[in-house]
């Protein structure tokens, strides 16, 4: 049975290689004198044709390297095809065996090329692996097939909405070709059937490429109209970084911010810390993502995520700040007196010692000298103008200018008269202090005192009606309402921020264009 398969074989293949002999008798040409007598009557001109030359493009997309967003451009691989029909480089009457000849890429540059280029490119190589990966195949009818392998660096444009919804943006990068040599009367270009090809799915660290399409369009320029062939690569940037790196730690951070409404108000350094810790921790997170994107003079989503998350940070210390201040006024604020003071009493002054003394006594002691009445008799008038500027205590110092000093006074000095120190009137025996004032009514409490409107100025009474209203709120109850508002707010900021944003990425992904699951 073995033996049986062998022969079989062997015979098919003789008989191959007869059939290969009988259409390539001996004495016809070979690929080698048929290259040589195309280049030798080929002139490089434009072919001749009734109409312009139609020139058919494929593209097959091996990879892409990186999307840059700093400089909008992007790196790609690809295998470049171009298809033209050339009459004077068909060899069918030459040779009925050889249908196509694999040509050396150094015979381009002896025949007419429609000079295709990516005009739109910042760099164009082609892969030298190690020679250049050029592919020049000629067919018998004069079709010409061209392919590179090219490594392109081509501009992203941004699109309507630029980095607005960044990071759920999405990314456009287009490859232009037209002919450079030749408008849209000498040559014409069109996509093939199936314009793009793809190994695999396409997947960047920061992005993924969920679509392309292509296009043509004609452009104006000053010498007449070119064709032009657009392949658009639609990228959306995968943005579970940026949850990770940005949005959970805010979350956080705003989090922690909120313990501060769990802290004593008198705590004042610690929730101090908190607040301040928060606030710098969030800015020094929003200048680590700036920093790898470019400067643009719109908001973005980042920014406003950041934006409000600091907002929030800020509002926890403003809170404290309110109250801290009310905690102060709560404590700066006089409280009653428990029992009202004496009603009245009679005070006296004395000019040796320069305090108040009830009933007489002058030092703890009666003096009994005489003759002290005339010599302080004939002083009085010195006397009584040098007192005025002494000070009166009572119950401590108070100053000369003071509305107690003033009353009492001018209280006093209503009637002067001699006024016997022992508290004997009769004036036998008893020794009299001169250059004391003293009105025959003595002073109640409520004179030497007087109304707290007349001891105190009008702005301090202003001032203690408005921290009368503002410490009527207790501190503890701005802390119980703002561990309420706060997280309520945030949850509110939270579904409008997602839904818009989310709802904006939904519809630029879901335009026209070729799904990249059906070419992967």
């Amino acid at each position: 049975m073995r033996l049986f398969i062998v022969i079989f074989i062997g015979v098919i293949l003789i008989q191959v290689c007869e059939a290969r002999r009988r259409r390539c008798p001996e004495g016809t040409w070979n690929e080698g004198q048929i290259v040589q007598w195309i280049m030798s009557n080929y002139t490089k001109l434009l072919p001749d044709a009734e109409d312009d030359v139609h020139v058919n493009i494929e593209m097959h997309v091996q990879d892409i390297g990186s999307l840059n967003e700093i400089t909008s451009d992007f790196e790609i691989d690809i295998q470049f095809s171009q298809l033209w029909h050339d009459p004077q480089l068909s060899f069918m009457n030459h040779s009925q065996c050889i249908g196509n000849i694999t040509m050396e890429p150094k015979f381009l540059h002896s025949i007419w090329t429609p000079n295709v280029c990516l005009v739109n490119s910042k760099r164009a190589v082609v892969h030298s692996s190690p020679t250049d990966n050029v592919m020049f195949i000629l067919y018998d009818n004069g079709t010409v097939w061209i392919n590179h392998r090219l490594s392109v660096k081509a501009p992203c444009e941004l699109d309507e909405g630029g980095f607005r919804l960044f990071p759920f943006d999405t990314r456009r990068c287009t490859l232009n070709l037209e002919s450079y040599s030749h408008n849209s009367e000498e040559v014409t270009l069109h996509w093939m059937h199936e314009p793009i090809t793809l190994v695999r799915k396409i997947q960047l660290p920061d992005f993924d490429m969920v679509r392309w399409e292509t296009r043509k369009q004609n452009i104006f320029y000053p010498n007449g109209y070119w064709d032009q062939l657009q392949a658009e690569f639609t990228f959306k940037r995968r943005y579970g970084f940026y949850i990770l790196q940005a949005y959970v730690p805010t979350y956080l951070t705003i989090i922690v911010s909120w313990v501060s409404f769990c802290m004593e108000p008198k705590a004042l350094p610690a929730r101090t810390t908190v607040g301040v810790s928060s606030l710098l921790a969030l800015t020094f997170q929003f200048g680590n993502i700036l920093k790898n994107l470019p400067r643009v003079s719109y908001v973005k989503a980042m920014d406003v995520w950041m934006l409000g998350c600091i907002s929030f940070v800020f509002g926890t210390m403003v809170e404290l700040a309110i109250v801290c201040y009310i905690t102060r006024c709560r404590s700066s604020f006089p409280k009653e007196p428990d029992s009202p003071p004496p009603q009245s009493a009679t005070l006296y002054s004395s000019r040796s010692s320069g305090r108040f003394r009830p009933n007489g006594y002058v030092n703890g002691s009666c003096r009994s000298d005489r003759g002290s009445i005339f010599d302080r008799s004939r002083k009085t008038t010195t006397a009584s103008a040098h007192h005025r500027d002494n000070s009166l205590l009572l119950r401590g110092s108070s100053p000369p200018s003071s509305p107690m000093t003033a009353r009492i006074r001018a209280h006093s000095m209503a009637t002067p008269q001699v006024v016997p120190v022992n508290g004997n009137g009769n004036g036998n025996g008893g020794v009299y202090e001169m250059g004391m004032f003293v009105s025959q009514t003595p002073l109640t409490f409520e004179q030497v005192n007087g109304h707290e409107a007349d001891m105190a100025p009008v702005y301090n009474v202003k001032r203690r009606q408005r921290s009368c209203w503002q410490c009527s709120i207790q501190p503890e109850s701005i802390d119980k309402m703002s561990i309420v508002c706060f997280p309520f707010a945030f949850m509110i900021f939270n579904f409008i921020y997602w839904w818009y944003y989310l709802s904006q990425t939904f519809e630029q992904v879901d335009q026209p264009g070729v799904s990249v699951t059906g070419h992967s």
